[in-house]
């Protein structure tokens, strides 16, 4: 007999990265937490997967070909369907060096830890977006 209540789905991240080491360690952690990921691995392709099914989290890079986190945030942020779709940025540079502003709902350093990492993942995702703290 099957069962008929709705499957629920794990929230969904996506997940725009050129490294590909570093994008195979964020995956697997954010599988290992219940998420559901796909993975892009520069602006031009995070903003085809966006148009495919809409995220919980985007999670971008900063510095990448194509295009870089800058440009497909700054796509992203001129689509309203998007408003409420939190974007967390990662990247080696510090947040004074990138002219994200408020584009962006919360930027951690890379290399940041994963117990940190992950708690801000969650935050954004449950809260929706209305963080706005980042790290100094």
């Amino acid at each position: 007999m099957r069962d008929e209540q709705p499957q629920r789905l794990e929230p969904l991240v996506l997940l725009v990265e050129d490294e590909l080491g570093l994008s195979k360690l964020m995956v697997m952690v954010l599988e290992d937490e219940g998420y559901r990921v796909v993975e892009a691995a520069n602006g031009a392709q995070g903003l085809t997967k966006l148009e495919q099914e809409k995220p919980a989290l985007i999670i971008t890079d900063y510095m990448m070909p194509e295009l870089n986190g800058y440009e497909m945030v700054c796509t992203i942020r001129k689509n309203r369907a998007y408003d409420d779709v939190p974007i967390l940025m990662m990247s080696a540079a510090l947040p004074q060096q990138l002219p994200v502003g408020d584009l962006v709902d919360h930027f951690l350093p890379k290399g940041t830890g994963l117990e940190k990492l992950v708690a801000t993942i969650r935050r954004l995702i449950e809260g929706g977006g209305t963080s706005s703290e980042s790290t100094p």
